[in-house]
C-alpha cells in the first residue's frame, strides 16, 4: 500500500515536471495569437480610417475637376495632399507607399486606390514589419442643374438661438448651391411656416377670401393662406380651380420666394425669418411641393417658373425643415397635419422630386413622419444642436451639387 502511493506521487510529480514547460509553450502560443489580433484590429482601424480619408480625397478632386479643370498630374497631388490630411488628423503610424488616379473626363468622374503601410508590433518576430492595407474610393460630380425648394419653421419654438442657427444653415445652402465665382443655373426657393404661409404678392392668385357659400373668411385681408379642400386637397394642381383658402389671421413675416438664383435675394429673405405661431407642418410641406411644381408656373414670374417633371437636365429637390410637432390644420374634413402632410409626401415623390427631411431637436414622436416623407433612410438627418443643422444643410448642398461617393 505504501508503495503504491509513494509510485502515485511520483507519477504526478513527474507529471507535473512535464506540465511546467507546456504551460509556458502555450502562454506563449496565447500571447502570440492576442499580438497578432491586435495588429489585425490595427489594421481594420486603419482601413476604416483610411478609406474615410480617400473618401474624402475623392469628393475633393472630383469638384476641382468639374469646377477648375485641372491636368491629370494636379488631380494626383490634390487626392495625395487631401487623403494624407485627413489620415493624419486620425492615425499618425499609417503611411502611404502609393496612391492612383483614374480620370474620367466626359461624366467627371474620378477613382483612387491608395496603399498604406502600417508598422507591426508582435507579427514583427516572423519578419514581417508593416502591414498593408488597400483602400478604394470613386467619386462622381452630376452636371444636372438643381431645383430645391427649402420648408423652413419658423414657429414659436425656435426661437432665439435656434432661428439664428437655421438662418446660418440655410444661407450656407445657398451659397454652396450658388456660389457667386463659379456661376451656375441651379435655383432655390423658400417657403416659411408656421400657423400658415404667407403668400405675399401672390395671394390673389391662389387663394380666395371668402368659403363656398360667399362667406367671409377670417384671413380674407391678409396675405396668410392655409390649406385647399376637396379632391385636390394634397396634389399640385393648378390653382385656378382649386383655390387655397384663408382661414389664418397669423402667418410668418416672411412671405415664400419662388425659384430663384438671385443669392442677395435669399439672403435678405433668410436674414428676415422671424419665429412665432404653431406649426402647420402640412402647409410647408405643400408649399414645397408648389414651388418645384411645372402645374403652378403661371402663378410665378417667368424667371421663377419650375421646369417640368421631365426635363432630363433638371433635378428636383424639396427639403422638409421642421423643430416640432405638426399641430395647426383648418380644414377637418382633410384630416390632422400629419396625415395631410404625409398625403402631400406621397404625391410629391410621386412626381419624381427628392425630399430630404431635418428635424431639429424634434421630439421622438416627430421622427416617423419625417422618416416616411423622406425619400430613404439616407435622406433623412436629425441634427441635435446648431453646428449639426449646418452640417446637415452643408451636406444636403453637396449632395445636390451633384458631388457624390459613387463606390
Amino acid at each position: 500500500m505504501f508503495l503504491a502511493r509513494q509510485k502515485s506521487h511520483e507519477f504526478y510529480a513527474a507529471q507535473g515536471g512535464g506540465i511546467a514547460p507546456l504551460f509556458g509553450l502555450v502562454m506563449l502560443v496565447m500571447i502570440f495569437a492576442m499580438g497578432v489580433s491586435i495588429d489585425g484590429a490595427r489594421g481594420y482601424r486603419t482601413a476604416t480610417v483610411a478609406g474615410s480619408a480617400l473618401d474624402a480625397a475623392a469628393l475633393a478632386t472630383a469638384k476641382a475637376l468639374r469646377l477648375d479643370n485641372p491636368s491629370d498630374a494636379e488631380l494626383k497631388a490634390m487626392a495625395r495632399d487631401y487623403f494624407l490630411a485627413n489620415l493624419s488628423d486620425h492615425d499618425t503610424r499609417a503611411a502611404l507607399e502609393s496612391i492612383s488616379v483614374v480620370v474620367d473626363r466626359v461624366i467627371n468622374s474620378v477613382q483612387l486606390v491608395a496603399d498604406i503601410k502600417l508598422p507591426v508590433t508582435v507579427s514583427a518576430v516572423m519578419g514581417k514589419e508593416y502591414l498593408t492595407v488597400k483602400v478604394k474610393s470613386s467619386a462622381v460630380f452630376d452636371v444636372k442643374d438643381v431645383e430645391v425648394s427649402m420648408m423652413l419653421d419658423v414657429s414659436g419654438s425656435m426661437d432665439g438661438s435656434k432661428i439664428a442657427d437655421l438662418r446660418a444653415a440655410a444661407t450656407d445652402l445657398v451659397d454652396i448651391m450658388l456660389p457667386q465665382d463659379k456661376p451656375n443655373d441651379n435655383k432655390v426657393a423658400i417657403a416659411p411656416f408656421s400657423t400658415s404661409v404667407n403668400a405675399g404678392v401672390f395671394t390673389n392668385a391662389v387663394s380666395v377670401g371668402v368659403d363656398s357659400r360667399g362667406r367671409s373668411q377670417a384671413g380674407r385681408n391678409t396675405t396668410c393662406v392655409t390649406e385647399r379642400s376637396g379632391a385636390q386637397a394634397f396634389t399640385d394642381a393648378a390653382p385656378a380651380g382649386n383655390m387655397l383658402n384663408r382661414k389664418a389671421t397669423f402667418c410668418p413675416t416672411t412671405p415664400i420666394l419662388p425659384l430663384t438664383n438671385d443669392v442677395d435675394a435669399l439672403h435678405d429673405a433668410i436674414n428676415s425669418l422671424r419665429a412665432n405661431g404653431m406649426t402647420a407642418g402640412h402647409l410647408g410641406t405643400a408649399w414645397a411641393y408648389y414651388l418645384l411644381s411645372p402645374n403652378w408656373a403661371s402663378v410665378f414670374p417667368a424667371d421663377s417658373e419650375p421646369a417640368a417633371y421631365d426635363e432630363p437636365k433638371v433635378r428636383k429637390v424639396a427639403i422638409l425643415m421642421t423643430d416640432g410637432m405638426f399641430n395647426s390644420t383648418y380644414e377637418s374634413a382633410n384630416g390632422t397635419s400629419v396625415i395631410q402632410a404625409r398625403s402631400i409626401c406621397d404625391n410629391m415623390k410621386t412626381s419624381g422630386i427628392t425630399v430630404f427631411t431635418v428635424g431639429f431637436q424634434v421630439p421622438a414622436d416627430v421622427v416617423p413622419t419625417l422618416q416616411y416623407c423622406a425619400t430613404s433612410p439616407k435622406h433623412f438627418y436629425s441634427a441635435t444642436d446648431g453646428a449639426e443643422l449646418r452640417k446637415t444643410f452643408t451636406d444636403i448642398a453637396n449632395r445636390l451639387n451633384g458631388l457624390r461617393l459613387s463606390s
